[in-house]
């Protein structure tokens, strides 16, 4: 009886210790963090939140894939990729950072953006190769390839003729071509140049592109001014068959860039949640 349950005690601790290990395995690349990127400056109140904890964000601070990063009523940040790509944060917005790699010099990023604003400025790969950029918010997807742009998600307010819809996706265009499309569907997307802003409402094509500041979308410089992401003063949806601006805007950045990688102005395809 001894003899059999000394063995019972061996056999029972061999494999807890297998799946000790197992769990070891299978959990530690999910703990493990891809640095990403940093701030390069940051002000007001500015937050990462990181595997169950909340960091304080400073300039010099790391970013990792899987963070995400919230900003207060004041707070503004401008982070710094490892592919020098630059992601501006406005008042009152949060960011997940769900994808960086660099594979044989070429970038694929992925950024989630669950409310308000975010500039980006992306750099195309070394060799000139363009990256594979893509901000996702919960309603549509904006794919580019090596442009200057913002996004904005805003919800749980109607605006003004479209139809009881309260969940909205801007996108202003600054240099470069976005591909913007419902996430809905995201293979029937509307591309948006430079000079031009649009819309996608709930789960309906985006609008039709306007002249920027002309159809009411919400982008980093109205959020800026105060009026918030909330901050639509637009009357109807979108701005069909407007004129073309006669000098596209370049967007202003509140800290001065590196001096401007080439842009291929390359469209990406617009691209489903993964």
């Amino acid at each position: 009886m001894r003899r059999n349950r000394n063995h019972y005690s061996a056999v029972l601790g061999a494999e807890l210790l297998l799946i000790s290990a197992l769990v070891l395995v299978v959990s530690g690349p999910a703990l493990a963090q891809t640095a990403a990127g940093s701030f390069s400056s940051v002000s007001g109140q500015v937050q990462i939140q990181r595997t169950g904890a909340t960091i304080g964000a400073a300039s010099g601070v790391g970013v990792d894939v899987g963070d995400r990063i919230v900003t207060g009523a004041s707070g503004h940040a401008v982070i710094v990729l490892n592919d020098q790509s630059r992601l501006e944060l406005g008042p009152v917005s949060s960011i997940t950072l769900d994808e960086f790699t660099i594979t044989g010099g070429t970038t694929s990023t992925r950024v989630g953006l669950v409310s308000g604003v975010l500039r980006s400025l992306v750099n195309a790969s070394s060799g000139g190769a363009p990256a594979n950029y893509q901000v996702h918010t919960p309603n549509a997807v904006a794919a580019v390839r090596g442009t200057r742009f913002d996004t904005a998600y805003s919800e749980n307010v109607i605006r003004p003729g479209y139809k009881g819809c309260d969940r909205y996706t801007d996108v202003s265009v600054y240099q470069g071509t976005v591909n913007l499309a419902s996430l809905a569907a995201p293979n029937a997307g509307q591309n948006i140049g430079a000079g031009y802003e649009a819309t996608v409402p709930c789960n309906q094509s985006p609008t039709t592109a306007g002249p920027l500041s002309m159809t009411g979308a919400v982008s980093l410089d109205s959020a800026n001014a105060g009026s918030g992401v909330l901050g639509f003063t637009g009357t109807s949806p979108g701005s069909s068959g407007a004129p073309a601006p006669a000098c596209p805007p370049m967007a202003p950045w509140s800290h001065s860039p590196p001096p401007p990688p080439p842009y291929g102005g390359i469209v990406g395809p617009g691209l489903g949640a993964r």
